[in-house]
């Protein structure tokens, strides 16, 4: 696991590549914290970060070595750079082999957010069950319209 925000967390700050990332974008240590422990159990690699700017900046780095997040778990309200500026800004950058990765928006405001371009929008507070029926359903969906040999593990090609 990785994490940007804070130097003390449940995230860590090395990479497994043999493990699928996921990137979580919440400003919230505890929310980064419980998602990184339900992630990791599940056998993925969560990488935290606060805004949607540290994210942008991490996809651009991971991206560059070659490492694709198989899921966004994103936050709306944040400070810095909210989740619709993130998500307009990383349909502008995206350049990579792979599609854009599917994206779980998190918020605490019920509401239509088909305009975000979304794949599913799970209000908070939420039960862990759900995230984890909805983030496989995303990843399984997605796995199964990608070609077989395109990277989505976090490993370089």
């Amino acid at each position: 696991m990785q994490r940007l925000y804070a130097p003390i967390s449940l995230c860590q700050t090395y990479t497994e590549p043999e493990r699928q990332l996921i990137l979580v974008v919440d400003n919230t240590p505890a929310i980064q914290d419980m998602l990184s422990w339900v992630l990791k159990l599940q056998g993925y690699q969560p990488v935290c970060v606060a805004n949607g700017q540290e994210a942008l900046e991490w996809i651009e780095n991971a991206l560059s070595m070659g490492q694709y997040p198989i899921a966004i778990l994103l936050d709306l309200l944040m400070p810095v750079m909210n989740g619709s500026t993130f998500l307009e800004r990383l349909r502008e950058r995206w350049d990579a082999p792979v599609p854009i990765p599917p994206i779980l928006l998190l918020t605490v405001q019920a509401g239509n957010y088909d305009y975000l371009g979304c794949n599913d929008v799970l209000t908070k507070p939420f039960h862990i069950k759900e995230l984890s029926e909805r983030l496989e359903r995303l990843i399984d969906k997605t796995s199964s319209t990608d070609n077989e040999t395109t990277p989505r593990q976090g490993s370089q090609n």
